[in-house]
């Protein structure tokens, strides 16, 4: 199995990511105890898909954060 990296646009070390282009969703999978740079995170799924609307971050198998587009600006929850 490989191993998990650091990454430093997310400043956090990732397992993998995933983008579901239908519902405009990206999803970042951590290690345990670890956060990511929303700044970061926004900012590369966006190059994935400028309409990008849903972030959801995972660390260690667990759900984490999730980012979301209100109107023009992000919010997390």
């Amino acid at each position: 199995m490989a191993q998990p990296v650091y990454h430093p646009e997310f400043a956090c070390v990732v397992h993998g990511l995933a983008y579901d282009f239908a519902t405009h969703t990206g999803t970042l999978a951590m290690a345990e105890h670890n956060c990511c740079d929303m700044a970061g995170a926004i900012a590369l799924f966006q190059r994935i898909d400028p309409e990008v609307n849903t972030i959801a971050t995972i660390a260690g198998g667990k759900d984490d954060t999730t980012y979301r587009r209100r109107g023009g600006e992000w919010v997390a929850a």
